[in-house]
């Protein structure tokens, strides 16, 4: 039986007929009587288009960190929105919003503003080139930077068999399309591997523009780095010249509110950020050090967007940091993230099941294996099978993560001890049934 209703699935054949596949992500497919269709989302809910409410974890792949329709971000857009969206020159809103922004990330000393994560991480990739005269790019395995062609090699869901021996890793194109001469532009690594990071710059260090990684992997687990590997490659990037760039689409404002510096205590020469910096709606910037980000106003560097820092983005963007700023949305999110982590680790162990919960309290992975990955190699160990037939009997009971256990669960400060109680009595009637 598949997870749509009458009226969902009805939704869903209409879709089909106007959108490739019925979707406009390839993400989204679940297949053709599962694929869900969403009427509305309110807080920590979505209702489907049969009027079922399910409690989300999905969250739109993680921007929406205070909960659906939250009432002061909607209240400001829709003011932004009454005096216009987008002109040919800056306005105040959008350095109200850079200011805001700069004061809670320690590391943004300049910036600027696009509109995707895939946009920010591309134009930080060329600017690194641009600053040091070098071609090549450093990344990890299991990483996802966004769909442009530099970064779709070694992503998560492609074969982990496919990557090579760890001492000699192959960079592993992850779609068709992309032309032969980039691959040849890019090195990969495990992440958490410093001595193969040291390796591979010790050889080509002087040709590497950028080391590129997420500060945990936001579709991989939400795998955390190793004690000392985020200082290792901030001590190498200097060491050879490299601009290290931090991604951190998914944990920028979601893990805390300055990012990956203030939980782990280093800090990149460019970050990138998106999701959840504007509570969902589309939004993104660039920023880090000055010396770095003012080669864009030396010229002969294409940066450029025309809804780059729009009124609605803008808007979104001071709202969301506004309520990130009293401290109140990251407690409930560490308090609701612990329980469920604890919870899901307490009836995976009364069961007998061999399952590993990892990564932050905001974005967590459940691993159904012996041992917790360190990498993404380590996943091929992880029963995806198990996880998607205990994911899809939750969200016949009400409860929706991804079905992909390399997606995480994400968490929001919607989100209720009640919702956790009630997610780990589904998870644990859900893992029962799969298990016969």
């Amino acid at each position: 039986m598949g997870l749509q209703g009458t009226s969902t699935a009805e939704w869903f054949e209409r879709a089909g007929k106007v959108l490739v596949g019925g979707v406009s992500s390839g993400f989204r497919y679940w297949g053709p009587d599962d694929t869900m269709v969403i009427d509305r989302g309110e807080g920590a809910y979505v209702w489907d288009m049969d009027g079922k409410r399910y409690i989300d974890y999905q969250l739109g792949f993680g921007p929406i960190v205070l909960g659906h329709a939250e009432p002061s971000v909607v209240d400001a857009v829709v003011a932004a929105a009454k005096s216009g969206t987008t002109f040919a020159m800056t306005t105040a809103g959008e350095v109200e919003a850079a200011e805001k922004v700069q004061a809670s990330v320690g590391y943004v000393e300049a910036m600027r503003f696009t509109n995707t994560g895939t946009e920010a991480t591309m134009h930080a990739v060329r600017l690194a080139r641009a600053v040091t005269g070098r071609d090549l790019v450093l990344k990890f395995e299991g990483c996802y930077h966004g769909a442009h062609d530099y970064v779709l090699f070694s992503t998560p869901g492609g074969p982990t068999d496919g990557l090579g021996s760890r001492r000699s890793p192959m960079p592993l194109q992850a779609s068709s399309g992309i032309p032969a001469a980039i691959g040849p532009l890019v090195r990969t690594a495990p992440f958490n591997d410093i001595e193969a990071v040291a390796r591979i710059l010790a050889d080509e260090g002087r040709s590497v523009a950028a080391i590129l990684v997420e500060p945990a992997l936001g579709n991989c687990f939400g795998i955390y780095p190793a004690p000392g590997f985020l200082e290792g490659l901030r001590d190498l990037a200097t060491e050879h010249g490299c601009v290290l760039v931090f991604d951190e689409v998914k944990t920028g404002f979601r893990f805390a509110l300055g990012g990956a510096e203030e939980v782990f205590g280093v800090a990149p020469d460019i970050g990138t950020f998106a999701k959840s910096m504007g509570n969902g709606f589309p939004v993104a910037a660039i920023g880090g050090r000055r010396e770095v980000l003012d080669a864009w106003s030396e010229g002969g560097i294409v940066q450029a967007g025309t809804y780059s820092g729009n009124g609605i983005a803008a808007a979104a963007v001071s709202a969301t940091i506004d309520v990130l700023s009293t401290g109140e949305p990251h407690a409930r999110i560490d308090k609701v993230g612990r329980l469920l982590m604890e919870g899901l680790a307490a009836v995976c162990a009364d069961r007998g099941v061999p399952a590993h919960v990892i990564g932050h309290p905001a974005m967590f992975g459940l691993v159904f294996s012996d041992e917790p990955p360190a990498d993404f190699r380590d996943t091929a160990d992880h029963d995806a099978g198990l996880y998607e037939t205990v994911i899809r009997a939750m969200v016949r009971r009400g409860v929706m993560p991804n079905d992909d256990g390399l997606e995480p669960w994400f968490v929001s400060a919607a989100h209720t001890e009640e919702d956790a109680a009630t997610t780990l009595q589904a998870f644990q009637e859900a893992l029962e049934e799969a298990l016969g």
